[in-house]
């Protein structure tokens, strides 16, 4: 659209609009928008005109700019291209672990159209987060850090991302993040009551082998994954909370000591093969250097992997299994 001030068109000024047609197909969508799109531009003087952009067989609209669903930009088109805008799938706040558990979710309910299928889902990915059967390069936060604005606060009102940073240039004055540098952190157990300033810290402190470390499954269940899932499906009357509590938790469920250690040992022989041919060979394990690269999905597997090895092996011990669990870390 534009306006017209003193005989000059301040150009552009353009707006969006969705028509809602219940109970008519693709086809019909396309041919009603056409027809939309040609009667409005006709009453309008040029260059005022509408452009039809796409239709949209499954839909959330949340806030203005906040939408997502299944979209088709012809009439031939297929497959249906999942079309985000403003929710935690395409912002850079959030995590990974955010951004696939709510896609997924989505998708699963535009294809099925079944909340019990979304639920189960979600049910089996919490029970994921709590036992630690996930990769923890997924819940790394990387936020933009200006420390020049806030150099006189107190650490506690620094926002995560600035306290990690800061801490690091206690260390380490090289460490000083560069203007607008996304710093990664993660959040891990504290205190009940604790500060989120007083939980987060680098992924290297958390990944270290002897780490005291723990990551806070609650907080990014309750804080991250479930606010952003009940803004989308709480329009449809759904409870993310009720659903959470309502996830079957057997008591005492037995761990197979056994065969999750073997199973640990092969994914960790499997991994050390693939550092080896990245680094170039025996000489990287012999000089003693090791990768630390936050941006690698295998060095976080490794390091999950190996910390889980560890606590495996003082069971196995105590249970008789094994006189020692014999690991390397490579």
């Amino acid at each position: 659209m534009a306006t017209q001030t003193d005989g000059k068109i301040n150009w552009p000024y353009v707006c969006t609009m969705f028509v809602l047609l219940k109970g008519r197909t693709i086809e019909d969508s396309f041919k009603i928008g056409r027809e939309i799109v040609s009667e409005i531009s006709a009453m309008n003087p040029n260059p005022v005109a509408l452009k039809m952009e796409k239709v949209y067989s499954q839909y959330f609209l949340l806030t203005k700019k906040c939408y997502v669903g299944y979209s088709y930009e012809s009439p031939e088109q297929i497959e249906p291209i999942f079309d985000a805008k403003g929710i935690e799938t395409v912002r850079r706040d959030t995590c990974a672990a955010v951004a696939k558990t709510i896609e997924q979710s989505l998708r699963l309910f535009f294809e099925h159209r079944d909340m019990y299928e979304v639920k189960t889902y979600l049910q089996r990915q919490w029970k994921r987060i709590i036992s630690g059967r996930v990769s923890l390069q997924d819940f790394v936060f990387a936020k933009e850090v200006c420390l020049g604005t806030c150099r006189a606060s107190s650490i506690s009102s620094l926002p995560p991302a600035a306290v990690v940073a800061t801490k690091a240039m206690k260390t380490d004055p090289r460490a000083e993040p560069h203007y607008t540098e996304r710093i990664p952190y993660i959040v891990i157990h504290g205190e009940p009551g604790v500060r989120l300033v007083d939980v987060v810290v680098d992924p290297l402190n958390l990944l270290a082998i002897d780490s005291p470390y723990r990551l806070n499954d609650l907080y990014y269940i309750h804080k991250q994954i479930i606010p952003a899932l009940q803004r989308v499906f709480g329009l449809l009357g759904a409870d993310l909370n009720e659903w959470f509590s309502d996830m079957p938790r057997p008591a005492g469920e037995a761990f197979a000591v056994i065969g999750r250690t073997l199973k640990l040992e092969r994914e960790m022989h499997q991994l050390d093969a693939i550092c080896r041919h990245c680094g170039g060979g025996d000489w990287v394990v012999e000089s003693g250097i090791k990768c630390t690269s936050l941006a690698c999905s295998v060095f976080y597997e490794q390091c999950k992997v190996w910390k889980e090895l560890q606590g495996l092996a003082s069971v196995a011990a105590e249970t008789g299994f094994y006189p020692k669990c014999m690991v390397e870390w490579f």
